[in-house]
C-alpha cells in the first residue's frame, strides 16, 4: 500500500476513534416530515426543506413538463450555450424580489460563496469574518489570498475593535447561522458600515424564503452583496449571488467557479421563476414555521434542555462529540432523525443536536421530539 493510502487510513482511524466518524444515510422514501431509512419510517428533523416545497405536487408537475420540453441537461457551460433566456429572467427576478440590482445563478451555495469571495478579493485586501462563518466562506477567503481576521461570533463590539485597527475591504457574515440558528444585529452592522466604509457580504442561505418581510431575509439594510440558495426554502438546487451590476459582470469574466463548469439544466430558470412565485404566496407557511419555532423552543427548554437558536433552526447543546453521536443514534432508535453536528462542523467540544423545523411539522411532532430527547438524555446518563 502506498504512503498516501496509509496516511488516509490513519486519518480515518483517528477520526473514528475521536467519535467523529461520518456516514451516509440512504433514504428510500419521503412523505412530508417523514423519511424511510433501512425500512423504518422516521420523523425527520434534519431537512432544510423549510417551506416543504421540495415535495410540492404543483411544482413537481411543472418540473415534469419542463423536463419533457427541454430534456435533462444543458450540455455546455454558461459562456458557451448553457445560458437559457429563462435563466437570465430568473436571475433578474431574484434580484428584483430581494432588492438588488442584479443576480447570478451558480450550481451550489458552496460554489457561490467560494467563487464570489475568491474572485472579488486579492492579497491586497483585508477581510473580517464571523468566527463561525460557513466553510465555503472560509474556502473563498483562503483562495483569494486576502489577509483576514475573525471576530467573535455575532460580537459586533469585537468587530468594531478589529475595524479600528485594520483597514478593511469587506466584512463577511450570515443572516441566520446554519448550526447556531442565531443572527447578528444588522442595524449595528449597518452603522459600522457607514462609519468604516467597508463592503458587507451576507450569506442569506437559511433565511431567504422564510425570514424577514415576505421571506426576503434579514440582512438587506446592511448588505451590499448577498448569497442565497435554491436548495433550502426554495426546495430546488443551485444558488445565486445578488449584487451590483459591476460585481455580476466581474464574476462572469473572472469567476472560475462560474466559467469552468457545466450549466444547470436548461429548465432550471423556468422552475426558479415558478418557485419564486410560490414562495411569494407562502406567508401562511412562514407563519406556521414561526409558530413551530416558538413552540419547540418553549417545549424543549421547559424539559430542561439547553437550547440555542432564534428561528427554525435549534441547537440542543451537548458538548462531547461521542455523546452527541450516541444521542443521535438513540433518537433514531426511537423514530426521530436528528443531525449530530460535531467537530469540525462546530467547534471542538461544542457538539450539538441540530434540529431543523419545516412547515411539514406540527405540534404533535414537537411533542414526540421533546419526549424522545428527554428519554435519550436519561438513558445516556445511566
Amino acid at each position: 500500500m502506498s504512503e498516501l493510502y496509509l496516511r488516509l487510513n490513519a486519518e480515518l482511524k483517528a477520526r473514528h476513534q475521536a467519535g467523529l466518524g461520518r456516514e451516509l444515510l440512504p433514504m428510500t422514501e419521503r412523505h412530508g416530515a417523514r423519511v424511510v431509512l433501512d425500512g423504518r419510517e422516521l420523523l425527520n428533523f434534519s431537512s432544510n426543506d423549510f417551506l416543504g416545497l421540495a415535495q410540492d405536487k404543483e411544482m413537481s408537475e411543472i418540473l415534469a413538463g419542463l423536463c419533457r420540453r427541454y430534456g435533462c441537461g444543458a450540455g455546455a457551460s454558461r459562456l458557451v450555450t448553457g445560458t437559457s433566456r429563462s435563466t437570465l429572467e430568473a436571475e433578474q427576478a431574484l434580484a428584483d424580489h430581494f432588492g438588488y440590482e442584479s443576480g447570478l445563478i451558480l450550481s451550489s451555495g458552496f460554489l457561490a460563496n467560494l467563487t464570489l469571495i475568491a474572485t472579488l478579493f486579492t492579497e491586497k485586501d483585508t477581510l473580517l469574518l464571523d468566527k463561525r462563518a460557513h466553510t465555503s466562506t472560509m474556502a473563498g477567503v483562503r483562495h483569494s489570498r486576502a489577509r483576514f481576521h475573525t471576530f467573535r461570533h455575532n460580537r459586533l463590539s469585537h468587530l468594531r475593535t478589529l475595524l479600528e485597527s485594520h483597514p478593511t475591504q469587506a466584512v463577511l457574515t450570515e443572516s441566520l447561522f446554519s448550526m447556531d440558528g442565531d443572527s447578528p444585529d444588522f442595524q449595528t452592522l449597518k452603522n459600522l458600515k457607514q462609519e468604516f466604509k467597508f463592503l458587507c457580504v451576507v450569506d442569506e442561505a437559511h433565511a431567504y424564503g422564510v425570514m424577514g418581510d415576505g421571506g426576503k431575509g434579514l440582512g438587506r439594510e446592511a448588505a451590499d452583496v448577498a448569497v442565497g440558495t435554491l436548495g433550502k426554502a426554495f426546495g430546488m438546487f443551485g444558488a445565486f449571488i445578488l449584487c451590483p451590476a459591476v460585481v455580476r459582470e466581474h464574476l462572469i469574466h473572472f469567476g472560475q467557479g462560474f466559467i469552468y463548469t457545466t450549466s444547470l439544466p436548461p429548465w432550471h430558470g423556468d422552475l426558479v421563476l415558478a418557485m419564486l412565485h410560490r414562495v411569494r404566496r407562502s406567508e401562511d407557511r412562514r407563519a406556521h414555521l414561526r409558530q413551530l419555532g416558538d413552540l419547540a423552543r418553549r417545549e424543549l427548554a421547559e424539559s430542561g434542555l439547553q437550547i440555542g437558536g432564534e428561528a427554525h433552526i435549534l441547537a440542543v447543546e451537548v458538548g462531547d462529540e461521542d455523546r452527541c453521536r450516541r444521542l443521535a443514534t438513540r433518537l433514531r432508535e426511537k423514530g426521530i432523525l436528528v443531525f449530530a453536528a460535531r467537530y469540525p462542523t462546530v467547534p471542538l467540544g461544542r457538539a450539538i443536536l441540530r434540529v431543523c423545523l419545516t412547515c411539514e411539522h406540527n405540534a404533535t411532532d414537537i411533542e414526540l421530539l421533546r419526549d424522545a430527547l428527554s428519554a435519550a438524555g436519561k438513558e445516556e446518563t445511566v
